[in-house]
């Protein structure tokens, strides 16, 4: 809440988050949060206030964030597993690009009920990235996501 700026009459304050998640300790909620603060934060040579603002003293760490993400992952944190597979989705990190281990992380966050991991695995069965290409397969998990309705979107 005090990342986003969400409290009424406060600024997001990435640096507020980052204390408070820290005090969580090992809670793979937190361990998760931090991850995703680490990997989106601006990174150490940002100069552009627009982009800095809300993040204060908070910069990017991406070895940081993967193993924030990674610990949460193994504590069987379905958003982690959602994270990580985002993150192998990202071409611009050439170090954790992979088609095959977003597939795994997204089949394991479908597995723990996340929905829109199990549209991005119908998906990549539908196109054959990461796994094999499967028309009956990609349909099955699509028809899934269709059925549990944009309410079980989990975010």
């Amino acid at each position: 809440m005090n990342m986003l700026g969400l409290i009424p009459g406060r600024e997001a304050d990435a640096d507020l988050a980052v204390k408070h998640y820290l005090r969580a300790g090992d809670d793979a909620r937190a361990m998760n949060a931090l991850g995703v603060i680490y990997y989106i934060a601006p990174d150490p040579f940002e100069q552009d206030p627009q982009r800095l603002a809300g993040f204060k003293a908070v910069r990017r760490d991406r070895k940081k964030a993967l193993s924030l993400l990674k610990r949460a992952a193994e504590k069987n944190n379905v958003q982690a597993h959602f994270n990580l597979g985002a993150i192998h989705l990202d071409e611009t990190v050439k170090e954790t690009f992979s088609f095959s281990k977003a597939y795994e992380h997204f089949k394991t966050a479908a597995s723990l009920g996340h929905t829109l991991a199990a549209y991005n695995i119908g998906v990549m069965h539908f196109t054959g990235l990461g796994t094999f290409k499967s028309c009956n397969v990609a349909n099955a998990f699509l028809k899934h996501v269709v059925t549990m309705g944009e309410d079980s979107i989990n975010m």
